[in-house]
């Protein structure tokens, strides 16, 4: 297993790490950075942070859960109450902690997020505490405006409105059901029909990590009700990202999927034509392609073999 926990972070953290087969020195090679989406699982990336290391060895690779998703044991809480939800911000927080930790001053960073963590990518890459010198960032299938009016966030934003109390509420029934009341294999078999994933697929051991510990499913819930209320219409940060993207030099990858149950049909459209329009045009590549949302479930390789060639 590559995921491992990684304590020097103040927040929970598990971290997947492949060290680059460049003899060059550390500071000159491509360090790779890597935010899942939430849930935070680093077990879900796995195999895909895999076949991006294998396709482009020359880079290091570093993926970072979300803050609070240390599935390696023995897990050690850094904080008094163990129950806290990670906000957005100290998610954010939290990465540029873990780079600073693996990167140094001008070395080429390449940063990518998945879902809610695309909108992450975009913070960290403009902030002034990040370690490193950004050449290219990855948005893939990204929520980094408007989560709350596509399909999934609109049911989201009204069981969290009338139903406050539903990340704990979830996350105390999950653990109870999954945790003591069904065996493994009866849960693994019940994951493994839901997502058509083989039993033993990292897709289901990960989810069947998520649905036993009750505090993971918390902060996972608690993190997307943040995402319902933050994640709004904020084109002038856009215009504030691109323009230093363009004025940094900084290419950026926009990867959407056509049928997008976290991203509305019409935000897709506007932020394609917003791209298009705003930002430079050799520095910019938009696909929109038919995977869906979750494409590490089935779809690693054939993103991996398309588009982390060698360039």
């Amino acid at each position: 297993m590559a995921v491992r926990s990684y304590p020097k972070s103040s927040y929970p953290t598990s971290i997947v790490h492949f060290k680059s087969i460049n003899l060059r020195a550390r500071a000159e090679c491509p360090l790779f950075v890597w935010i899942p989406g939430n849930p935070g699982l680093m077990e879900y990336y796995e195999d895909f942070l895999m076949l991006v290391h294998r396709q482009r060895p020359d880079w290091e690779v570093l993926g970072i859960s979300l803050a609070g998703f240390n599935t390696v044991g023995p897990v050690e809480e850094p904080r008094k109450d163990g129950n806290v939800v990670f906000s957005l911000e100290q998610q954010i927080d939290h990465k540029l902690e873990v780079i600073r930790e693996f990167s140094s001053p001008n070395r080429p960073l390449i940063i990518m997020g998945h879902s809610v963590g695309a909108y992450m990518v975009q913070r960290i890459a403009m902030s002034e505490e990040l370690v490193g010198k950004v050449i290219r960032t990855g948005l893939l299938t990204p929520t980094i405006l408007d989560i709350h009016t596509s399909e999934r966030g609109i049911l989201l934003t009204k069981a969290l409105y009338w139903l406050r109390s539903l990340p704990t509420w979830a996350g105390w029934s999950s653990t109870l059901l999954f945790d003591r009341i069904l065996p493994s294999l009866v849960t693994k078999t019940l994951l493994s029909i839901a997502m058509g994933c083989g039993l033993r697929s990292s897709p289901v051991l990960a989810t069947e990590k998520l649905v036993k510990n009750g505090r993971f499913i918390k902060q996972a819930l608690g993190l997307a009700a943040f995402e319902m209320q933050e994640i709004r219409s904020d084109w002038e940060f856009q215009k504030d990202f691109i323009n230093h993207c363009n004025k940094n030099n900084i290419s950026t990858w926009l990867l959407f999927s056509d049928s997008d149950h976290w991203v509305a049909e019409s935000t897709r459209r506007d932020l394609i034509e917003f791209y298009d329009q705003n930002y430079d045009q050799e520095k910019v590549k938009i696909h929109v392609c038919d995977i869906p949302h979750s494409f590490v479930l089935k779809h690693s390789k054939y993103l991996v073999d398309n588009y982390f060639v060698e360039s």
